[in-house]
């Protein structure tokens, strides 16, 4: 699905990848991902929430260890924010 950066550039075709996605399990693959934003994480964030009200996955996978420092720099990891909690 996405690659390269998630950034404020990226956030308007990210959240309607997302939303086009509601009442499906939704999976990322961040294989491609270099790096993630803040705005992009709440995109994220929203779209778990949403899965978890409709019953639905969302999963992060193949998060590179460079993703994985900013999202736990923002306090996340691909499992918490799996379950749309802050």
């Amino acid at each position: 699905m996405p690659e390269g950066k998630l950034d404020v550039a990226a956030a308007v075709s990210f959240h309607s990848e997302l939303t086009a996605r509601i009442g499906q399990d939704v999976i990322i693959d961040c294989e491609k991902v270099t790096q993630i934003g803040a705005l992009c994480l709440q995109t994220c964030l929203a779209a778990a929430r949403e899965a978890r009200r409709n019953q639905t996955r969302f999963k992060m996978i193949n998060v590179s260890d460079p993703v994985l420092v900013q999202l736990t720099s923002m306090g996340f990891t691909p499992e918490t924010l799996a379950e749309g909690t802050t």
